[in-house]
């Protein structure tokens, strides 16, 4: 097996074949088109986090680079409102998911039965939020997926929850899309992925995270940081801080069936968006989700 994580491989003026379980499909999104619906998504997402509610501290500026040098004596994270945001249902569930995974890669995931039942939990949560309905509406308007929610929810476990191995070197099932985006992993020597605020907060409070500075900062609150992770380094991992799990993950599918493997750009509540989503072929069912961040 072959795992081309960013192939070269790239269909002109963004058509983009899609296979999935439930549709094939050729299917064209213009950038003016995810932008309507991106800012419509970010509009309804209404379990974001405000200020009143999460403060973090930028400190001094870093680069992208394997330094350990610390530019910011403090924690990132001044105040999170956790009674507020974490009993939140999408929020509780996105928690409870956290700790189900083996942070060094090379270890092989198998997910318990409990296990398995709260990430059937989060996908029910999610699912009756605004933001998921609006991305379920717009992927079937285009052709991306066909049938209902439960279909849609079917396609969102398998493309982000199914293990498949991260290295063409090994047969060991030891990562998911969901694992490398949202809670991040680490090899012999740095950290990959891990572009998720709540993780970031938690790991953070725990003391497995350092925070070493800020890469950069834009607008709508998304900050490029440069951390320790269990002591490996991570040159920038970039995320937006207080959007709720649906959210990100919302954000990430849209990209990941209209711009796969290639930039995905458009325009969010006026602010210039690039999301990078890469695939990955494992299995009989279709791609799952290498990476996505945002650029």
């Amino acid at each position: 097996m072959t795992f081309l994580l960013g192939s070269d491989m790239r269909l002109p003026h963004a058509y983009i074949l899609v296979v999935t379980g439930l549709a094939t499909a050729t299917a064209y999104v213009s950038e003016s088109e995810l932008s309507q619906f991106m800012t419509n998504l970010w509009n309804q997402d209404d379990n974001r986090a405000s200020s009143h509610y999460v403060r973090y501290d930028l400190q001094g500026h870093s680069h992208t680079g394997h330094s350990g040098v610390d530019n910011a004596p403090n924690k990132f994270f001044d105040y999170v409102n956790e009674a507020h945001l974490f009993h939140k249902p999408t929020y509780s569930t996105f928690i409870s998911l956290l700790n189900n995974y083996h942070y060094m890669t090379g270890t092989s995931e198998y997910q318990t039965t409990s296990e398995d039942a709260e990430v059937t939990s989060f996908l029910s949560q999610i699912s009756q939020t605004n933001v998921i309905k609006l991305t379920q509406q717009f992927l079937h308007s285009k052709g991306y997926i066909t049938g209902s929610m439960s279909d849609f929810l079917t396609t969102l476990r398998k493309i982000w929850f199914d293990f498949y191995p991260r290295s063409s070197h090994t047969t060991h099932l030891d990562t998911s899309g969901f694992e490398h985006v949202f809670v991040g992993e680490t090899t012999s020597t740095k950290v990959d992925g891990f572009h998720n605020w709540i993780q970031y907060y938690l790991e953070e409070k725990r003391g497995n995270l350092n925070y070493l500075g800020f890469v950069y900062t834009k607008q709508p609150s998304i900050v490029g940081t440069h951390f320790l992770w269990h002591n490996k380094i991570k040159s920038l991992s970039s995320f937006i801080v207080g959007s709720s799990p649906e959210f990100d993950l919302a954000m990430y599918t849209a990209c990941f069936f209209a711009r796969r493997d290639v930039d995905c750009r458009f325009s969010m509540a006026g602010h210039n968006m690039d999301i990078k989503s890469y695939t990955v072929p494992f299995g009989t069912y279709h791609d799952l989700v290498a990476t996505a961040y945002i650029n």
